[in-house]
């Protein structure tokens, strides 16, 4: 297991996995501006929706991977995004997901996890995608996403058989997009779940998540008060785990766009 690796797992797809896995590594990266923050697509696709500007994609290493000759220097440079904060997306070609194997992808965590504080993995929805199942299997913290859907709460039982067999235990359960007052509230969903996570987060829903899309942006970018104080204790309970130390408050202009 590599203890800095928190991995982000959505039960379908549009739950948030992108979006929550970026928000919490740029939060994280604005207010600890001493640590190394990677985030990383391992999911099959390049996950660049929230970018303005694409980061270089895990296309550039795969001959280094398939040859186990990466260097840390290397990876540094190229995936440099701004300040402290490192980005890596997934396959520009998604028809050659499945060129990479899990063992590669665990090379690859395993390989580059030692040169930063915090990595943060976006795992997609799939779970025959080798990146994802590798990302998955060398992950100690899983955040499991869903959302108050029946879709969504269906599509994780008849799953979890699968998550079993290849040994995958989810850490923590996020109810993304979350509005008060359904039916499908916090203690309902982790009753259907029978409890698997140990801890139940919910991220409220934004009016601005269209608005983000079409701009290239995270939604901490926006005044969404709720939203961000969500990612806050978020990234405290990543930040905790790690043993480093806590989002305080919001200094001034903390969350001014770096992306």
């Amino acid at each position: 297991m590599i203890p800095n690796l928190f991995t982000f797992h959505g039960s379908d797809h549009k739950v948030g996995t992108t979006m929550l896995s970026l928000s919490i590594a740029s939060a994280i990266s604005r207010y600890h501006q001493n640590l190394k923050i990677l985030q990383i697509s391992m999911n099959g696709r390049e996950s660049t929706e929230y970018i303005r500007e694409a980061p270089v994609t895990v296309d550039t290493l795969k001959i280094q991977i398939e040859n186990r000759m990466l260097h840390e220097q290397d990876f540094l440079k190229i995936c440099k995004h701004n300040a402290n904060l490192y980005v890596m997306a997934g396959p520009s070609n998604e028809l050659e997901e499945r060129f990479y194997c899990p063992e590669g992808a665990a090379y690859l965590l395993e390989e580059i996890s030692p040169y930063f504080d915090i990595v943060i993995a976006d795992s997609g929805n799939e779970i025959d995608n080798g990146l994802a199942i590798g990302a998955l299997q060398c992950s100690r913290d899983i955040f499991y996403i869903v959302t108050q859907q029946e879709t969504s709460l269906s599509r994780y039982e008849k799953r979890k058989d699968i998550y079993d067999n290849v040994g995958v235990v989810f850490s923590d359960l996020i109810l993304n997009k979350y509005v008060e007052h359904d039916f499908y509230d916090a203690a309902y969903v982790a009753d259907r779940m029978q409890s698997e996570a140990q801890n139940v987060w919910k991220v409220s829903a934004s009016d601005y998540a269209k608005q983000a899309e079409m701009e290239h942006m995270t939604l901490i970018d926006y005044k969404n008060d709720k939203f961000i104080q969500d990612i806050v204790e978020l990234s405290n309970c990543i930040l905790s785990k790690s043993g480093l130390p806590e989002i305080k408050k919001q200094r001034k202009n903390i969350w001014r766009s770096f992306i």
